[in-house]
């Protein structure tokens, strides 16, 4: 009876110990003392390459600070990487691309996961519930049996012993040198980071050359046909090479005496340019005048567009026309004076003028002058005596004389008549002599 006792106590132990550990066994058991996650912790999924040693329960900790725990470690869908879930505290605030590592206490302590903000570009959004930290964000320290392999590695059969005869002759190649290898080394970091700056430039070049190498490829048949043609033309200009010299040098020719005369000629073509200026400004203000006057030239005196006006064959012309001899001698300068010159705005204050010029250095007409007749005068003529012609001055008999029918006045012969007086005085002259 005792015996059956004994052994129904332990089932029931057994019993209940699987039952509180679930199908994680003893990793599903809380470690006593460990960080306390509240009623609502944060749940997170973190990939690894390697997770080492590190194993369910372990710590997780934020600036040293134990703030969770690892739930549950497992190998990822692709086969080759972990995905470890672990539960914080609710009240952990870290950037949204915060960084993971798998660290250890001392030398041979226990693993633990090491969360922290990323050392540049922080995202301004913050870490919650449900969130991932991806594999290009994770990494591992590197354990003391990985650094011992290495050492025995290099210490039993590396090389070691062959170290001395290197570092001998490199002592004796470097001997009285210092100074010349360590400007080579300066001048080779400045190459490097002159390099390092212009690497989009360099990469740029490299695409344009490799697209460059595309195009040439497409179009090998075309540059083979070239080539094949280059040796017929390098013919053809061996013939012609004394052509070709006697070109190149009358051309040397050329090139001397156009810098010749453009060095004479400098000053005088900048005084003719300055001396255009006031006119071609003068031009430019006209605007549309000038235009619209050259239109009317091929027309005159009919405007341009006279067609649409026209009935039939024929135009109705209105001029008025100004007859005044006076006036027109008045506009070409009679009886104004002597011109009055005008220093330029630009230029030489004084043109050179030729000395041969009638109206240089007081050469013009001068100022009470008889005025010379520009219209020839026909010989005047005595009115025939007796002849009575109507209209005509001075062949009407004097008042008040009988001698009325032969047309002649008493003891004077009449006074000779300009035939053209009367025109003369339609024009604005004046009759007379």
């Amino acid at each position: 009876m005792k015996r059956s006792v004994i052994l129904g106590a332990g089932a029931c132990a057994v019993a209940i110990a699987v039952t509180s550990c679930s199908s994680e066994g003893i990793y599903g058991v809380p470690l006593p003392g460990g960080p306390d996650v509240g009623d609502h912790p944060m749940h997170l999924t973190i990939q690894f390459d390697d997770v080492l040693d590190l194993v369910p329960q372990s710590a997780v900790k934020v600036d040293g600070v134990p703030v969770g725990r690892v739930e549950s470690i497992k190998v990822a869908p692709d086969g080759w990487t972990a995905d470890v879930e672990v539960v914080l505290d609710s009240s952990v605030d870290l950037a949204a691309n915060a960084v993971a590592a798998i660290e250890q206490t001392n030398l041979l302590g226990e693993k633990f996961v090491q969360l922290s903000e990323p050392p540049e570009d922080k995202d301004p959004a913050r870490l919650e519930d449900g969130d991932t930290i991806s594999l290009d964000r994770t990494r591992h320290a590197t354990e003391i049996e990985q650094v011992l392999g290495a050492l025995s590695l290099l210490l039993n059969g590396g090389g070691v012993g062959q170290l001395q005869p290197i570092v001998h002759e490199l002592t004796t190649a470097l001997d009285g040198r210092e100074d010349r290898v360590r400007g080579l080394l300066e001048q080779a970091n400045t190459l490097i980071d002159g390099l390092n700056q212009q690497r989009d430039d360099i990469t740029r070049a490299l695409d344009g050359l490799d697209t460059l190498t595309t195009r040439v490829n497409e179009q090998n048949e075309k540059i083979g046909l070239i080539l094949d043609q280059l040796p017929i033309a390098a013919e053809v200009l061996n013939e012609q090479r004394p052509q070709l010299t006697q070109m190149l040098t009358q051309l040397d020719r050329l090139g001397t005496v156009g810098t010749d005369v453009i060095n004479r000629s400098k000053n005088d073509l900048i005084a003719d340019l300055l001396a255009l200026r006031p006119t071609l400004k003068a031009l430019a203000e006209s605007g549309d005048d000038l235009p619209n006057s050259l239109a009317f030239i091929p027309t005159v005196p009919f405007p341009d567009g006279v067609e649409k006006i026209a009935l039939g064959g024929s135009v109705n012309l209105f001029l008025t026309v100004d007859l005044q001899i006076g006036d027109a001698l008045s506009a070409l300068g009679v009886g104004q004076g002597d011109p009055v010159y005008v220093p330029p705005k630009f230029g030489e204050p004084k043109p050179i003028v030729d000395p041969s010029n009638p109206y240089y250095n007081g050469n013009g007409p001068k100022p009470g002058w008889p005025t010379v007749s520009l219209l020839p005068i026909p010989p005047i003529i005595p009115a025939p005596t007796g002849l009575r012609i109507p209209g005509l001055p001075g062949t009407a008999p004097a008042a008040g004389n009988g001698g009325a029918e032969n047309g002649t006045t008493d003891g004077a012969a009449p006074s000779p008549q300009n035939p053209l007086g009367g025109l003369l005085e339609q024009f604005g002259i004046g009759g007379g002599q």
